[in-house]
């Protein structure tokens, strides 16, 4: 459980942060409501690894 809450964290971050990257070397609009969102689900496997760090 510890080893896929941390790859969905560190997935969803590092996506959150490379594609607007992307979309802008294509020069295609960036998609921010998703954007937003993986951030989100990333700071929330974050959260869910840290307040359950004993348990897992």
């Amino acid at each position: 459980m510890k080893k896929l809450l941390t790859w969905v964290a560190v997935g969803l971050l590092t996506t959150a942060i490379l594609d607007p990257i992307l979309y802008s070397m294509l020069d295609m609009p960036i998609p921010w409501t998703r954007d937003l969102l993986m951030a989100v689900g990333g700071i929330g496997g974050f959260y869910l690894l840290v307040k359950f760090r004993n348990d897992i």
